[in-house]
Order: C-alpha cells, then structure tokens, then sequence
C-alpha cells in the first residue's frame, strides 16, 4: 500500500500531530511525508498541488492531521479525487481492500468503528497514536499550485498570546477553567496554574461565550478537541458539550465545590473544594516539586 502523509510545521518543526501520523503510516504500508509549502494555507493550491502528487504517486491512502487546516483540506481533497474520507478518527487499521477506523460520534457519546474503502483520505485526532521517540521522518517539499490560487490575500492578523504557553492542540498538559472561577478577574488563576505545570490554556464554552476568554480557547463540542496527557478541570460543570473535547484525556483532574458535578463522572481523580483556595496552594505545590527535580 502507498500511503502519502500530509506534514504541517509549527514554526520550524513539524506538529506533533505529523509526527503521529508518519508513525502509523509507517506501520502500515510504504509511507512517504509530504510537505505543501506557500506563504500561508490556500484551500486551493494547496488541494491542487497535493491532488496532483497524489495522482503521480498512484497513492492508496492520504493521511493528514485533524487539524484546522488537516480538516479543511482532508476533505477538499477527498472531494477533488471521488474518494473516501474519514474525519478525526482515533484508531486506524488495514484489512484487505479497505480501512476499520474508529472515530467519536455523538458528542463523543459513541465510538464507531467504520468500514471505509480504499482508496481513502484519512485525518488522524492529535494525540490518539502513541508517539515513540524516533527521529523526525524525512519529508519532501510539494509547493502550493499558484495557478490555482483564485483568492485574494488580504492581511494576516496574529492572534494574541502569552508566546510561551505550547498551543491548545500540541498541549500535552491543558488547565482549563470554567464559571467557577466567578469573572476574568480570577483568570489568573488558571495561567499560573498552566505555567507551572508547562501547559496550555483551555475554557468552557460558557466562559467564551461570557467574553471572559477568546474562542480559540474553547474545549468542546464547538469548539476544539484535546487529548493531553493530563487535563485539569477548574470550577466546570461538565456540561455533555464540554466532556466531547476532553474525554480523551489520558489522565483528567477535576476541582469543584459541588460533589455532584458532572465532570466528576468521568474525571480520575476528583477535588471537591473551593478553587480560589485550592488552586494556589496546588500551584504553589507543583512549583516546590518542579524546583527540587
């Protein structure tokens, strides 16, 4: 089987996420990693140029990262090439002349496992293959079919950040916080938190919609999936939208006064206290430990 894995870079090195997707590509078939290259992401160069590599390749199976841009272009491509696609699966398998794939469903409610045919075009959930330590794969450079390109670049706008908190997608350590925390105020409760555990910021959708924190911070359902190493619930509910996010967390720690939330159910270990009296002495804590290591 040819398999041709689509690459993205965060800043100068490779997402983690590409590098999951190299890894089970490699342990299916005959894998080669492909990076499109181009000022910024274009829908339909970066199509046009990846379904013309395709093509030259003869490739059976397309695997790219469910990122923003995976997503995007997953689909595209499956569109341009009369193929299969399957969408933010989390488990990946060949048998004969066709996949078994297993992704979320339902708000994460339900896990399917699908038949998909090959050819196929696949995005693979960040976090969801083990990643060993093994040197970055060798990628070839694909530049972005210019030709194609019928938009018109206007501006790029930076979203604003700390720039030394890792991104909610390529976290392996995610705190996030909810209504408890009472207003962004108290929001620094939840950075400092973050920061001395090296991890990144997450909200509830409650809290975004309240203006407290910017939508790229949103764990859930509509907002974005995680699925860190460890995640740290602060004063959430748990509401079925929020848990779609985050229930693939290996490791999920959650603080809330009320000893009937939600979050509880599917949490590992459960904190049932005040989060403004927890959480510093928690911080504070993790800060002593990281010091004597």
């Amino acid at each position: 089987m040819k398999i041709l894995v689509v690459a993205e870079r965060k800043g100068a090195e490779l997402r983690r996420v590409s590098l999951e997707a190299a890894a089970r590509a490699k342990d299916l078939g005959a894998a080669t990693v492909v990076e499109i290259t181009g000022e910024r992401y274009s829908p339909l160069a970066f199509t046009s140029a990846l379904a013309k590599r395709v093509e030259a390749d003869k490739a059976d199976l397309v695997v790219l990262g469910a990122t923003l841009n995976g997503r995007d272009l997953g689909a595209r491509l499956a569109a341009r090439l009369a193929w299969a696609y399957a969408a933010d699966v989390t488990s990946l398998e060949t048998s004969g002349d066709h996949l078994e794939v297993t992704r979320p469903m339902y708000a994460g409610k339900v896990r399917a496992r699908l038949r998909v045919p090959l050819p196929a075009v696949v995005t693979i959930r960040p976090g969801a293959v083990p990643l060993k330590a093994t040197a970055a794969p060798a990628v070839e450079e694909i530049p972005a079919d210019a030709a194609a390109e019928k938009l018109e670049f206007v501006k790029f706008a930076e979203v604003a950040s700390s720039g030394k908190r890792v991104s909610l997608a390529d976290a392996r350590v995610v705190v996030s916080g909810g209504r408890g925390l009472r207003g962004p105020e108290n929001w620094h409760l939840v950075e400092q938190l973050a920061d001395a555990l090296g991890g990144a910021v997450g909200a509830s959708r409650a809290v975004t919609d309240a203006g407290w924190r910017p939508n790229e911070e949103q764990v859930g359902q509509t907002g974005k999936t995680v699925t860190p190493d460890l995640y740290v619930a602060l004063g959430i509910s748990g509401a079925i939208q929020h848990l779609a996010g985050m229930t693939s967390s290996k490791v999920i720690v959650a603080v809330n006064k009320d000893p009937d939330a939600d979050i509880f159910k599917i949490a590992d270990y459960g904190v049932v206290a005040d989060v403004f009296e927890f959480v510093p002495a928690f911080t504070e804590a993790v800060r002593k430990v990281k010091a004597a290591s």
